[in-house]
């Protein structure tokens, strides 16, 4: 005898479910985030959850299969081509937070039925406001990240490469720099002008210009997409925002600033 599947209930709790991960990892990965790309996947993904479940209903080792073929898709589709590494990194993370979050969403929803007295255990209600408070809470430890980043700075080596033409530079890492692209509400890094001449970054696309204020002044900067850059830790950021700035790299030896926040 095959058991009722509630459709419209199970893909509304798959699609919160793969937003909630697939934002939660970006968040711990610090990845740019694509809130539309986001969306359409998690509701893609949910679909396809309703049929696989429905379809291979009794055959669970199939189903398993499947959900971790899926999600590694998800994740590959989520935050674009990084390389293999970037992508089992996120991978790993995304399935942590999957079965760390499967088990808090299980022992919250106990915790407010006994506190709300709710007779119902698959209350759909309390399960997403269970989902709910556990996005605060990464969101909290997100922040709690942040504000110890802040009290750090260091230098590291980092490879950028760009149409062709690659350089080792200096790269400090601090929460100093604050810049954030109005257009697309991302961070953006600062560069020095010798970095932006050798990779001749000007030569083949036009740029954006970006305003600033800081406690000499405001105006604005002329900011380009750079293809990648690699980290001396092996981590590799691409397509990302620069902006060009004529004070730094002066004698100091650092050619670009990230922006971490």
């Amino acid at each position: 005898m095959k058991t009722y599947l509630y459709v419209d209930f199970y893909f509304i709790l798959n699609f919160t479910m793969n937003l909630y991960l697939i934002m939660v990892t970006a968040m711990l990965r610090q990845k740019k985030c694509h809130f539309l790309r986001f969306v359409v996947l998690s509701g893609i993904g949910a679909l396809f959850s309703v049929f696989v479940t429905y379809y291979l209903w009794e055959q669970l080792s199939f189903q398993m299969a499947v959900a971790l073929l899926q999600m590694g898709v998800l994740v590959y589709l989520a935050y674009g081509r990084e390389g293999i590494r970037i992508w089992a990194g996120d991978l790993m993370v995304f399935l942590f937070l999957a079965f760390f979050t499967g088990g808090l969403v299980g022992a919250v929803q106990g915790f407010l039925m006994r506190i709300l007295q709710e007779e119902k255990a698959d209350s759909i209600g309390l399960i997403f406001l269970s989902i709910f408070l556990l996005f605060l809470l990464f969101l909290l430890f997100r922040f709690t990240l942040i504000r110890q980043g802040q009290r750090q700075k260091s230098i590291r080596w980092a490879k950028v490469v760009h149409e062709g033409r690659e350089m080792e530079i200096q790269v400090l890492y601090d929460t100093g720099n604050q810049l954030v692209s109005p257009y697309t509400g991302e961070g953006v890094a600062i560069i020095s002008e010798e970095l932006a001449k050798t990779l001749g970054l000007g030569n083949s696309q036009r740029p954006v210009l970006i305003p600033f204020h800081s406690i000499g002044g405001s105006g604005l900067l002329k900011a380009y997409r750079m293809q990648e850059m690699w980290m001396e830790d092996g981590t590799c950021r691409k397509n990302f925002l620069a902006a060009v700035s004529e004070n730094l790299g002066e004698g100091q030896g650092i050619q670009m600033i990230l922006n971490i926040t």
